[in-house]
């Protein structure tokens, strides 16, 4: 896509405040108040918020008393859904594009980590970069996967994204082909998902492989699944930059984070822990702190080149900024941009190889 492109797409709160129709958000919790909290400020009127059938049981949130989409139905053949939530359930997705067709979906980009949120005008500004670090990508469906991502971002708009999604389960096959004679990172191994993804395509083998995982009851789940596994190292700490200690809040998912006010906590980097060894793979979905975890495995990048899957998502730029990381560590590297079947665009992973 041009800058002309970019630059005729409709943002999604110019969109949501132009709209001639009443305006209803679809969801609870963290993402509902900030929604709603920006609707406040940009004038917005949000004429009421809906849930699943299953939430709505006479609850009421931030004043207003939680309905059916059903409900809404009955006043209203016409209005505009503002999701505040995130999913990659197939019957969940199916479900908003129904939505959208029926109605208007329109998502705002709200930052998952840190306090930068995307701009169309700060995506425009910065185009010349952004296209220089586009056109590192190695083939054209990255490249087009940029675009959609973008194009999203800046529209709330789901089709957008339809000709982006792959499946991640074979873009891991494809692209990184693991292997039983792999030393395997997982940054991030959360419940210990990822790490047996890893392990199906290598016939259940790794040389090593060494999961970290911060949060105390993902942890003790990673444990517990994970037990049976060969030559497996668990590190209950944060994936940083040095080895350190910090802040950090136990919500044992996305909302697991670094955070000053959070329990103290033991930080590893991967150069420490490794302490010179030779690693084949590191995967990093750190909930934001991807930067400082690629600064953490700076030498071993620099000296092994090992094969890298980077989560690009928890922040507006991070396709842009994370993969020009990986560049200035390690020019050798051929990128990848793959999405994975979710709305809004998360999920969004950078393979380096």
């Amino acid at each position: 896509m041009l800058k002309s492109d970019f630059a005729s797409i409709e943002e999604s709160w110019d969109k949501i405040k132009k709209a001639d129709k009443p305006v209803y958000v679809y969801g609870i919790g963290d993402a509902c108040e900030r929604i709603l909290d920006e609707f406040n400020k940009r004038d917005i009127v949000c004429n009421g918020i809906f849930a699943s059938d299953s939430f709505v049981r006479d609850k009421c949130f931030r004043g207003y008393k939680i309905e059916s989409i059903s409900d809404i139905k009955k006043r209203h053949e016409d209005f505009l859904i503002v999701p505040a939530f995130g999913s990659s359930l197939p019957d969940v997705m199916k479900t908003m594009e129904q939505l959208n067709r029926s109605q208007s979906v329109v998502f705002t980009d709200l930052q998952i980590a840190g306090n930068v949120s995307f701009k169309k005008q700060d995506f425009l500004a910065k185009y010349d970069e952004i296209l220089s670090i586009r056109s590192q990508f190695a083939d054209d469906f990255s490249k087009a996967v940029f675009d959609s991502v973008f194009a999203f971002k800046i529209s709330g708009d789901i089709s957008f994204l339809s000709s982006a999604f792959s499946n991640s389960f074979e873009d891991l096959k494809s692209i990184i082909r693991p292997k039983s004679t792999d030393v395997y990172i997982d940054l991030g191994a959360y419940n210990g998902d990822t790490v047996l993804d890893f392990l199906t395509q290598t016939g259940g083998e790794c040389k090593r492989i060494y999961a970290f995982e911060p949060d105390k009851r993902s942890f003790r789940k990673c444990v517990h699944r994970l037990i049976g596994v060969k030559d497996i190292t668990f590190i209950n700490a944060c994936a940083w930059s040095n080895d350190d200690e910090l802040g950090f809040s136990q919500s044992a998912g996305r909302q697991s984070k670094i955070t000053s006010a959070g329990e103290r906590i033991s930080a590893r980097s991967v150069d420490s822990v490794l302490a010179e060894n030779k690693c084949d793979v590191i995967k990093f979905d750190v909930e934001g702190a991807e930067r400082e975890a690629l600064l953490g495995a700076a030498g071993t990048i620099k000296e092994y080149k090992p094969k890298l899957m980077v989560s690009a998502y928890h922040r507006p730029y991070d396709i842009i900024d994370l993969a020009a990381l990986i560049l200035q560590l390690n020019p050798k590297y051929k990128l990848f941009l793959r999405q994975p079947p979710y709305y809004p665009a998360w999920d969004t992973m950078i393979y380096a190889v």
